[in-house]
């Protein structure tokens, strides 16, 4: 019923189809904040792409899918391999979604000297699930994949009737051009594209003599737009990250925002704690999965 083909780059004309496939993607999940794939993001080793095509209407052997459009490619998978290790990045066309297309896919690579064997030396794939998506917590059930690393993704309303209040710790204020780093390896590659932007505020850095957090509001609607807040924990003592992101609330309440945007790395007590704590709400999961080859 599929076939798949890889590549080592993609041409112009199956970049096209691949782009199509994700804009229409992007859109459907623009809600859910499903993940997304990144074909030409510059990667951490070399970069594999997959294109999985279908047979043509009246040839699949269903009913419901030879109903489905004749398009090229139906589902597109980006690896990254380093060494023993490959990220995985797999996106299907919204139409064709609950119909088994990622599940035989699977198999498929498992089972065929072509798929995941025909990649050397790659033994273990990992692979990002952003938000409550509940096939990839079906195909990792079914396929031994087990949750390595979680963020949260949570909210903060601040500011309009109730303002948020605390201590201001007083923090330099200084430019962070680059933005927000990866808190956890490969979690920014398939991010959807509206978190994505979110993160991209985060271009002011309070920093104290405990550590620092970057803070950014919407330049033409901070009430409207999630505000930035980015704290990476790691270096910042447990009794610090309160009074951060503290001082983070007070300034980007201050900047006009209505509500803060911030990713927990739900493996740092200090740093769930603290959040709870001032009140952030959890929004999504995103789960990174590892799989043994």
């Amino acid at each position: 019923m599929i076939t798949y083909a890889w590549r080592s780059t993609l041409a112009e004309a199956e970049l096209k189809d691949v782009e199509s496939l994700l804009e229409q993607a992007v859109e459907y999940d623009a809600e859910a904040g499903f993940s997304t794939a990144t074909p030409t993001m510059a990667g951490r080793g070399e970069v594999r792409h997959l294109l999985v095509a279908i047979a043509p209407p009246g040839e699949r052997g269903s009913v419901a899918l030879d109903r489905l459009p004749d398009v090229p490619v139906v589902a597109y998978l980006r690896l990254d391999v380093r060494g023993e290790v490959a990220d995985v990045q797999l996106v299907v066309r919204p139409e064709f979604r609950s119909h088994g297309i990622a599940t035989l896919l699977a198999e498929l690579l498992d089972e065929q000297p072509t798929g995941w064997s025909s990649v050397a030396g790659v033994r273990r794939l990992r692979a990002w699930a952003h938000g409550a998506h509940p096939a990839a917590e079906r195909m990792a059930r079914r396929f031994g994949a087990r949750a390595d690393h979680a963020l949260f993704k949570t909210l903060r309303f601040i500011g309009g009737s109730r303002p948020f209040a605390g201590d201001d710790v007083g923090a330099a204020v200084e430019p962070a051009p680059d933005g927000p780093a990866e808190m956890v390896e490969g979690h920014l590659a398939g991010i959807a594209p509206g978190e994505r932007e979110v993160l991209a505020r985060g271009r002011t850095r309070l920093a104290t003599a405990a550590g620092s957090v970057l803070v950014g509001v919407d330049a033409k609607d901070p009430a409207g737009q999630p505000a930035c807040i980015a704290l990476d924990p790691a270096g910042v003592p447990a009794g610090d990250v309160r009074a951060l992101l503290t001082t983070a609330l007070l300034r980007v309440q201050a900047d006009g925002a209505r509500v803060a945007q911030m990713y927990v790395d739900a493996l740092s007590e200090a740093f769930v704690g603290a959040s709870r704590g001032l009140g952030f709400q959890h929004d999504q999961s995103d789960l990174l999965y590892l799989r043994p080859l």
